[in-house]
């Protein structure tokens, strides 16, 4: 056969994905052989800078309806679920005065963050009362039924959903999340933030900043 139809690559690193040659069952031929040149080569779509405006301005719209606002760019990113970036996907929740938004996220934990209003979050068995500043770790396998009181509430909510999506993975069964029902109050955000800034840092450290985590 002529060499013009085989050229030879001038690296291994040009090499196609190489397949079985002579496949003896379906288990055989669907193996597939990289090497060191071309395996690492991975081309992913960049994720964009992108500023949500849309988004929040809908969830701060006195006329939207309760429900969940997802900031999804899965399209950008080529994915086939919805996505915010690879790992994460964030979504605006607004909820009408004395109305409740069940959530029921495909995540193994979900923060949320009170923009604005008072309610109540029920998961897992246990009640908490929040108002504005407040966060809340919330833990996955199990819905959360986010209440207002009197007005309108409007929470930002981030879960890891894109990540189990990718992995075809369940959340945890109820009990098992990494996290149980956090509940930090504002006034305890800034007493946390108020000690980082009296301590302060050595000339070691890049910034200030707080981390939020749990007991288990």
């Amino acid at each position: 056969m002529p060499d013009d139809l085989h050229p030879v690559p001038a690296s291994i690193g040009a090499l196609p994905v190489q397949h079985p040659a002579a496949p003896r069952s379906a288990a055989e031929a669907r193996a597939r052989f990289f090497n060191t040149g071309n395996a690492f080569d991975v081309r992913l779509p960049p994720v964009p800078d992108r500023s949500f405006t849309v988004e929040p301005a809908r969830a701060l719209d006195p006329a939207t309806p309760t429900g969940l606002i997802a900031c999804d760019i899965s399209g950008e990113l080529g994915c086939g679920f919805p996505a915010t970036t690879p790992l994460v996907l964030a979504h605006y929740a607004r909820i009408r005065a004395g109305e409740t938004l069940r959530a029921d996220l495909a995540a193994s934990g979900v923060v949320a963050y009170v923009i604005e209003g008072s309610g109540t979050t029920e998961c897992g068995g246990e009640r908490v009362a929040w108002n504005p500043g407040d966060l809340l770790i919330l833990p996955g396998g199990v819905p959360h039924h986010h209440a207002a009181g009197e007005r309108d509430a409007v929470l930002w909510i981030v879960g890891n959903e894109p990540l189990l999506a990718f992995e075809n993975l369940h959340p945890p069964a109820p009990g098992a999340a990494p996290t149980d029902l956090v509940h930090v109050p504002a006034a305890e955000i800034a007493r946390q933030i108020a000690l980082i800034d009296e301590v302060g840092r050595d000339a070691s450290m890049a910034g200030s900043a707080l981390i939020f985590s749990s007991e288990r």
